[in-house]
């Protein structure tokens, strides 16, 4: 049996109003340190196999500070990366409205398949973490394996392994420093074990 734990980085100043937050490459906040240490004293009473994390530093600090027990070092996956927002990179939602009406208004009309100018569509963010998840299935059979990324990406891995596709991923929400479980058996049936929780 694959347990899969999927880890929200923790809160960084990005993440006090509704913006397009992808790669954008911000740091922890204070609070979101002490998230990611509460997250570690949880996790080390784990043994994980990996520790796989985007290669954005919010990312990479919250995976540091969960591996530090474990004296593991966590491997970074490009496919983890959150969504590339292109033009409206780091722009308040309401901005990009206004600014970007008919750019807007097609993402509207598509919300999977519009590729943003300078970035890429859901379907194609959706893809990558699928990737992710192929490859990490096929290096691990069992074992306990940490992933530490983003909103988009977590929605999109549980959406996939529940059989829900991309339209599925809306329906979740996860907080910064908190975790989803996930169980897959050697036939790759998932359950979702935990959500959203320390």
């Amino acid at each position: 049996m694959l347990e899969l734990i999927l880890v929200r980085h923790g809160e960084t100043a990005g993440n006090f109003r509704p913006t397009a937050l992808g790669t954008t490459d911000l740091l922890l906040t204070e609070r979101g340190k002490r998230q990611a240490s509460t997250l570690s004293r949880l996790l080390s009473l784990e043994k994980p196999t990996a520790i796989y994390t985007s290669p954005l530093k919010r990312a990479v600090e919250t995976a540091e500070i969960i591996a530090k027990p474990h004296h593991m070092m966590a491997e970074t996956m490009l496919d983890l990366e959150e969504r590339h927002f292109g033009i409206w990179e780091n722009l308040p939602v309401e901005e990009i409205r206004a600014k970007y009406e008919p750019e807007y208004m097609a993402w509207q009309a598509d919300l999977p398949g519009y590729v943003i100018p300078q970035g890429e569509s859901a379907r194609e963010a959706y893809d990558r973490n699928v990737r992710f998840l192929e490859e990490v299935v096929r290096r691990h059979t069992e074992g306990k394996i940490v992933v530490v990324s983003h909103l988009g990406c977590i929605r999109n891995m549980i959406a996939y392994l529940l059989g829900m596709g991309i339209e599925g991923a809306w329906h979740f929400s996860v907080d910064n420093g908190k975790i989803c479980r996930l169980r897959i058996d050697e036939n790759a049936y998932a359950v979702l074990t935990a959500f959203n929780e320390f």
